[in-house]
C-alpha cells in the first residue's frame, strides 16, 4: 500500500478513491450538499464574519501605523472561513483543534510524497529501513484520534441541538453517516479522509 493509500484510510477519501458508486455518490454530494447554492448561502454570515475580522485587523494595524502583510492574512481569511465552514472551528493562536488538525494534515503531506526505499525494493518491503512506517503510523494515528475527538463533539452537539441551527461540512457527512437508508453506506474512516482532502488543500495555501 502506498504512503497516499495509508494515509487517506485506503483511498477512503473523495480525491483519490477509485471510479465507481463511491465516487459518483461523493461526486454528487459535493454539488448538491456541500457545495450547493443553499449551503453556501446558509454561510454567508460565517463568511461575512471572517471579512469583517480582516477589515477590523487592517483597521487596527493602520491605525497603529504597524506593517501588515496581506497576502498572509488573506491565507488566514480564506483558511478560517473554509474551517468554520467544514468544522465551525477557526483558526487560532491558540493551538485549537482546527490548527491541530491543519499541521497534522500538512505533515502527512510531506509524508505522503516522499520516497519509502522499502517499497522501491521488494525484498526490503517487510523491513522498516528509514522508520517511515512507524512516522506514517504515528501521523494517521495523531489525525485518527483528533478527528474521533471532533466527530463526538459534533454529534454530543447535535443531540443537543435536535437538528437545530447551521449545517457545516462535518454535520452533513454525518448525516449521511447515520441514515440506514442512505444510497452509500458512509463510513467514519470516509468521514476522515474527506475532510482531511479539505485541509490538505488549506496546506497548499
Amino acid at each position: 500500500m502506498s504512503n497516499a493509500d495509508y494515509l487517506s484510510y485506503g483511498t477512503a477519501d473523495f480525491a483519490l478513491a477509485p471510479y465507481g458508486p463511491h465516487w459518483k455518490f461523493m461526486k454528487k454530494l459535493c454539488m448538491t450538499e456541500l457545495l450547493g447554492g443553499q449551503t453556501l448561502e446558509h454561510h454567508l454570515p460565517v463568511r461575512c464574519d471572517e471579512l469583517k475580522r480582516f477589515l477590523h485587523l487592517l483597521y487596527k494595524k493602520a491605525k497603529a501605523n504597524e506593517a501588515v502583510d496581506v497576502g498572509a492574512e488573506l491565507i488566514t481569511l480564506t483558511n478560517n472561513m473554509i474551517s468554520r465552514m467544514a468544522l465551525r472551528k477557526r483558526f487560532s493562536e491558540n493551538e485549537d483543534d482546527a490548527d491541530k488538525v491543519r499541521k497534522i494534515v500538512k505533515e502527512m503531506c510531506g509524508l505522503a510524497g516522499k520516497g519509502n526505499v522499502s517499497e522501491m525494493i521488494w525484498f526490503c518491503k517487510n523491513l522498516d529501513l528509514q522508520g517511515f512506517g512507524k512516522r506514517l503510523k504515528d501521523v494517521r494515528d495523531r489525525y485518527d484520534t483528533m478527528m474521533e475527538k471532533i466527530m463526538k463533539e459534533h454529534e454530543e452537539a447535535r443531540r443537543k441541538e435536535m437538528g437545530d441551527g447551521i449545517k457545516d461540512v462535518l454535520d452533513i457527512l454525518l448525516d449521511i453517516y447515520e441514515d440506514e437508508n442512505s444510497e452509500i453506506r458512509m463510513t467514519r474512516e470516509n468521514i476522515k479522509a474527506f475532510i482531511m482532502v479539505i485541509f490538505s488543500l488549506l496546506s497548499l495555501l
